[in-house]
């Protein structure tokens, strides 16, 4: 039963998000506030698949990129509801119905995978970051089991660079169910419909969200050294067990020197 009214909340918030975003689109007058909008849409998303989430620390003030660990789908509304951000996706999903609707109404940036994918994306993220804009991206490129952190690809840290706008890093955690299940990491042949129904028969989830300490970055700094900083700072909060007794980043000073 409860499964059958958690469904049917659900089906309602779609189709409310899709009316929103129906209208938001249309407004050329800019008098809706989408981000308002699409933070209590997705805190209500929450609320329905039954996650509650902690938010510790805060995060550092004006232009910023934000960069998190990937666990899940669900990483993007747990963020989104969190703070009013613009998100970096793979092209495709401004194709995809529903998600890709939802997903031009906050203003999504959007990245062509493969050679020269980035270059594109960089040209739109350096004035938006400029005039005090944040962005997130989930620079290990796939999802994990969320006890572990993947090494981060660095390209797009070069916004931050030519920004000179911070980046502030996040770590995710999510929690089991009360019966100890594991359930909010989409990874292998997960589909999208299957986790969900997963989650609406669960009895809840806890998730948390970390500001980590901002990473500003220095002169001698290029995009791999700012990218292995802030990884190392998220592997310290979500699997502190497997932090190298040498940080990436140290290891990555140390073969540049070896290499000059």
């Amino acid at each position: 039963m409860l499964f059958l009214l958690r469904s049917l909340r659900l089906l309602v918030h779609i189709a409310l998000g899709m009316t929103l975003a129906t209208l938001i689109n249309l407004d050329f007058t800019r008098r809706i506030d989408a981000d308002d909008w699409a933070r209590r849409w997705l805190k209500r998303l929450m609320r329905i698949l039954g996650i509650r989430f902690r938010i510790h620390g805060s995060p550092v003030e004006g232009g910023q990129l934000i960069v998190c660990n990937h666990v899940s789908w669900l990483d993007i509304p747990l963020v989104g509801a969190a703070l009013c951000s613009r998100f970096v996706a793979k092209s495709e999903i401004q194709h995809w119905p529903v998600a890709g609707w939802l997903a031009k109404c906050i203003g999504t940036f959007y990245i062509r995978r493969g050679p020269g994918g980035s270059r594109p994306l960089l040209e739109k993220l350096r004035p938006h970051l400029r005039a005090g804009g944040s962005v997130v991206i989930f620079p290990e490129g796939t999802t994990t089991d969320g006890k572990e952190v993947l090494g981060f690809h660095a390209r797009l840290f070069q916004g931050a660079l030519d920004a000179g706008c911070p980046v502030q890093p996040v770590a995710l955690r999510y929690g089991t169910t009360p019966d100890g299940r594991d359930l909010a990491p989409f990874i292998g042949d997960d589909d999208l419909v299957s986790h969900i129904v997963r989650l609406l028969k669960a009895p809840g989830l806890t998730a948390e969200l970390h500001y980590c300490t901002p990473v500003f970055p220095q002169e001698q700094d290029d995009r791999q050294s700012l990218a292995l900083r802030a990884e190392d700072s998220i592997r310290r909060l979500v699997s502190p067990e497997r932090l190298s007794r040498q940080p990436a980043l140290l290891r990555h000073q140390q073969q540049a020197r070896a290499a000059a």
